[in-house]
């Protein structure tokens, strides 16, 4: 489904359902991303990658801006990647950090946010409803 599609999207979530999304970045497909917002800006897709492992975390946000999709991702459920502990903050220079708009110290490191500034849609991605997934033994 678009991403722009919000009956459909309020459809999926009414029944309980999660979205996923698909993409291509630089040549490789990328399928059942999580969306952390789907229908939270009018269509207006990010990725955010959370890297600094053999696997990267691929997320969609839906915001205005680049900014605006960090701060989504910090009070997502997956804020906690970048999200810095208390007793960690000595690591953290006053003049280095960084913060969300709740106040926490966020480690921008490993983040890469994909996506067009000024575009209508800065990451192109289409949304559809998770799959189930069974093992069958």
């Amino acid at each position: 489904m678009k991403t722009t599609d919000a009956d459909a999207i309020q459809a999926v979530v009414e029944r309980g359902r999660e979205i996923v999304a698909c993409g291509v970045l630089h040549g490789h497909a990328l399928d059942a991303m999580p969306v952390i917002n789907p229908d939270g800006w009018f269509g207006k897709t990010w990725l955010v990658e959370i890297g600094g492992s053999y696997w990267p975390l691929f997320v969609i946000v839906e915001a205005d801006t680049m900014s605006d999709a960090i701060e989504e991702f910090s009070e997502s459920s997956y804020g906690h990647n970048i999200h810095v502990d208390d007793a960690d903050l000595d690591d953290y220079p006053e003049d280095d950090r960084h913060y969300d708009g709740g106040g926490r110290v966020i480690d921008l490191d490993h983040v890469m946010i994909h996506g067009r500034e000024g575009a209508d849609v800065p990451f192109t991605v289409v949304y559809r409803e998770k799959p189930d997934f069974r093992l069958v033994s």
